[in-house]
């Protein structure tokens, strides 16, 4: 199952990297090639919108659907 609180965590720890962008594009492909599992964390879109997930002054996750 998707685990957003690691995911976070994740990408987080990615921004202190020398090559931050390359490791998140990596982290972020695992959730992707699973969407059953993120869908099932973060609940079926009902509508088409943007969800703010995570937000802080150095990243922001969203949602989009």
């Amino acid at each position: 199952m998707f685990d957003l609180d690691g995911f976070v965590a994740e990408c987080r720890a990615a921004l202190a990297a020398d090559c931050p962008h390359g490791l998140v594009r990596e982290l972020v492909a695992r959730p992707v090639s699973d969407p059953i599992a993120v869908l099932e964390r973060l609940g079926e879109p009902k509508r088409a919108g943007v969800q703010k997930l995570y937000h802080a002054g150095d990243l922001t996750i969203l949602n989009i659907s």
